[in-house]
């Protein structure tokens, strides 16, 4: 699966436009549909009830559907497992519905379903993270994790001026994306002189595990200086052990910390000072982008590689701009659309 540079561009120029410099935000597609949009049978699945979703890939979406008159079904797997996954989806391809954008719940068995959707007919895009490859859908719409996990951490390193003490704090150590934010996070360290990561924890499933885990990290390395983590449920975890961390061992030293996805406990930790950096990966654009794509596919668009990986970016959160992200995302998940027919697509 090839990854295309040019919405590793758009988020570097989003990125610098957050720091003052001039940039030419691009206006909207002007895609127009070939069919009635009642003619378009679309469904979104994800797998297990996370505010997540609500907060990010639904208004990506819903403004698609604001845009050109379509409407998507969605249905939220009461587990993130893939049998599950499996039951949810086949039922709504009994039910007539044919167009799907689904985050495979298990990089492998996702690849399945994604086959078996196909060869009755459907389309897919796969979005919220990449696939075991080969990869069975036209395409994955989704951040690229070591990307960001890289940089955050080079930035995390480079503000405590090099000599970092790092805990890293990961999901699931069976899912692809976990393992190439790990790589991201340990290649950052390799660069620097001094720096070194003295714990990594993982295997958090639950934002209860992610801040036991979390705590009782922090009491085990009183010597560390800075804490990242790279996934979304993790990163809810570490806010919450943060803020109770700090409140019970008052004398503590400021730890510089990384968390992941703009939910209510990073963005309070923000605002609060007990983390200092936000990832947002674009949720935004992964419900927008992905739609977009979906609708192209059922207009008889092809994506110009099968399983291109389209990267949806990421914006660094900070107190500096915890007000104005989020227009930062939705212009950046605008630019990127925009590629749809030039670069990702062809008909």
């Amino acid at each position: 699966m090839k990854k295309k540079a040019v919405s590793i561009l758009c988020m570097v120029a989003m990125s610098i436009g957050s720091l003052g410099t001039e940039v030419v935000c691009a206006a909207e597609s002007d895609f127009v549909l070939a069919k009635d949009p009642e003619d378009y049978k679309l469904t979104i699945y994800w797998p297990a009830p996370d505010t997540y979703f609500e907060e990010n890939i639904q208004p990506g979406y819903q403004a698609v559907e604001e845009k050109y008159g379509v409407s998507f079904d969605y249905a939220i797997g009461t587990e993130w497992t893939q049998d599950i996954e499996n039951q949810i989806v086949e039922a709504k391809a009994a039910g007539g519905y044919d167009l799907f954008m689904i985050y495979g719940a298990d990089t492998s068995g996702a690849n399945a379903l994604y086959k078996e959707l196909y060869e009755a007919g459907g389309k897919v895009v796969n979005y919220g993270g990449v696939m075991d490859d080969p990869q069975e859908s036209a395409l994955t719409v989704c951040g690229d994790v070591y990307q960001y996990s890289y940089e955050a951490t080079c930035k995390m390193i480079e503000s405590i001026d090099g000599d970092a003490k790092i805990i890293n704090v990961l999901e699931n150590l069976g899912d692809v994306n976990t393992l190439e934010r790990q790589k991201g996070v340990e290649a950052a360290v390799a660069e620097y002189e001094g720096a070194e990561i003295v714990q990594t924890i993982g295997d958090i499933t639950t934002e209860d595990e992610g801040y036991e885990k979390t705590f009782n990290a922090l009491a085990a390395n009183p010597g560390a200086n800075g804490i990242i983590a790279t996934g979304g449920t993790a990163s809810r975890g570490l806010a919450n052990a943060l803020k109770d961390y700090y409140a019970s061992n008052s004398e503590a030293e400021h730890l510089f910390a990384v968390a992941t996805d703009p939910s209510e406990e990073v963005m309070n930790g923000i605002e609060n000072g007990t983390i200092d950096i936000g990832v947002a990966q674009n949720g935004y654009g992964q419900g927008y982008i992905g739609a977009l794509a979906l609708l192209h596919l059922a207009d008889g668009w092809e994506p110009v590689e099968w399983g291109e990986h389209i990267v949806s970016g990421f914006v660094l959160i900070t107190k500096d701009n915890m007000d104005t992200y989020s227009s930062e995302i939705e212009q950046l998940s605008i630019d990127i659309a925009n590629d749809l027919e030039t670069v990702y697509m062809k008909k």
